[in-house]
C-alpha cells in the first residue's frame, strides 16, 4: 500500500522540501497559467486564518501511481496511459513546527503506456529499499519518515521523469473559502485542451465547481450543487434528516456511502467531488448513530489490503482531506486506501513478478 500511494512527512524546514517542486534544471511541475486560472485569479480560496499563500508555498506532500486515468469503471484497458498523481499543499511554520494549510492542488501527469512495465519495476525496487510489510495499511511513508536518502533520491528521479508542466493533463483544487467564518470548501479543476486548458466538468452535477459548508447540529454538509448519487448520499449529508428517516432509508444512505468508497463500483467517471471527500467521516458517523456495521452492507469493497485507516479523516468533520495533511495530522480517506488496494491487485495481474 505504501509503495504506490506515498504520503510524505512534513519537512522540518519549509525551505528544505522532502521532494522539490521543481526539477534540477528549474523546470516547474505546473504551468503558472494553470495555477493562476484555477486559484490565484479567482481570489476565492484562502486559509481561514487569513494568511496569504502564493504559488511558491506549495510543496509535494503525496505521490500516487496508477495504471490509467480511471475514466471508466473496471480494469484499465490495454494500451491506456498511466497516471502519476501529486498532491501539493502550501506549508507554513508555527511555533517551530511545520503545518499545511487547508488547501491542496492535485496534479495529474501522463505516463506513456509503453513505460508502465518499467515504472512498476522501479516501484518494486523502491519497495525493496523501503522494506515495509506487504500487508501494512496506508500511513506516512516509513522510508521517507526515516529520511532514507537512497529511497527519496530514486523516488525524486522517478517523479521528475514524468511530472513536468508539459505533461500535466489535469489540475484540481480543494480549498477553504476565503473570508468565510464557517468551515466551507471549494472544489474545481482544469483539463488539458491542446496547448491550453478548459474547466473540468464534475460528474453527476455537470458543473465546473462544487462548494460545501459544514453547518451545526448533527453534522450537516450543505453542498451546491449536489447530486443524490448513489441514491441516499444526499440524506447521509444531513444529520437531522438522517435521524428522522426510516430504518430502510438510513440503511440505503449507508449503502450509498459504502458504494462510493468501492472503486469497482464508482470512480472519477461518475462520482462528484464531495462524495469521496465526505464518505470516510460520514460512514463512521452515520453507522454509529444507526448501530449498523458498514462491513455488513452490500457494495463494500473487499480486500485483505484495504484495512481501516485510523486517521483524522475518520474522526473530524472539519477534515475533508483525502490524502495529505490537516494541519500537522496525516489524513487518509478510506477511498484512497481502497483505490490503492485495487491498483495493487491490477498491477500484480498485469505485471506478475517473475520468480526463479
Amino acid at each position: 500500500m505504501n509503495d504506490v500511494s506515498i504520503l510524505l512527512p512534513l519537512p522540518r524546514e519549509v525551505r528544505v522540501p522532502v521532494l522539490a517542486a521543481v526539477a534540477g534544471d528549474g523546470t516547474e511541475l505546473i504551468d503558472r497559467r494553470w495555477y493562476d486560472a484555477l486559484v490565484a485569479a479567482r481570489g476565492d480560496i484562502a486559509p481561514r486564518n487569513g494568511a496569504a499563500i502564493g504559488f511558491a508555498d506549495y510543496q509535494i506532500v503525496a505521490v500516487r501511481f496508477d495504471l490509467c486515468d480511471r475514466s471508466a469503471i473496471g480494469a484499465c484497458p490495454s494500451g491506456a496511459t498511466g497516471r502519476l498523481r501529486l498532491v501539493l499543499q502550501p506549508l507554513y511554520i508555527r511555533a517551530g513546527e511545520t503545518f499545511a494549510h487547508d488547501v491542496a492542488l492535485h496534479a495529474f501527469y501522463e505516463i506513456p503506456a509503453g513505460d508502465l512495465g518499467a515504472v512498476v519495476g522501479e516501484l518494486r525496487r523502491l519497495a525493496r529499499i523501503q522494506g515495509a510489510p506487504a500487508d501494512a495499511p496506508l500511513e506516512v511513508n516509513p522510508a521517507a519518515v526515516a529520511g532514507g536518502a537512497r529511497y527519496l533520491g530514486e523516488l525524486r528521479a522517478l517523479v521528475r521523469r514524468y511530472a513536468h508542466a508539459a505533461n500535466l493533463v489535469r489540475l484540481t483544487v480543494i480549498g477553504q473559502v476565503a473570508d468565510s467564518a464557517a468551515f466551507a470548501w471549494i472544489f474545481r479543476g482544469l483539463d488539458r485542451d491542446g496547448d491550453g486548458f478548459v474547466p473540468m466538468v464534475i460528474p453527476g452535477v455537470v458543473a465546473a465547481q462544487q462548494t460545501v459548508q459544514l453547518a451545526g447540529g448533527d453534522t450537516v454538509y450543505r453542498s451546491e450543487p449536489i447530486a443524490d448519487a448513489p441514491a441516499g448520499f444526499a440524506l447521509a449529508t444531513n444529520g437531522p434528516r438522517f435521524a428522522a428517516a426510516t430504518s430502510g432509508e438510513r440503511t440505503a444512505a449507508l449503502v450509498a456511502l459504502t458504494e462510493i468508497q468501492n472503486p469497482l463500483l464508482h470512480d472519477t467517471a461518475d462520482t462528484q467531488c464531495i462524495a469521496c471527500h465526505l464518505a470516510t467521516y460520514l460512514t463512521a458517523r452515520r453507522a454509529a448513530a444507526s448501530g449498523i456495521d458498514p462491513a455488513s452492507l452490500p457494495g463494500r469493497f473487499a480486500s485483505p489490503l484495504a484495512r481501516a485507516v485510523p486517521t483524522i479523516a475518520r474522526e473530524d468533520p472539519r477534515v475533508l482531506r483525502a490524502f495529505g495533511w490537516a494541519g500537522n495530522a496525516p489524513a487518509i480517506s478510506q477511498r484512497v486506501a481502497n483505490d490503492t488496494a485495487a491498483v495493487l491487485l491490477e498491477i500484480e495481474a498485469r505485471f506478475p513478478v517473475r520468480r526463479p
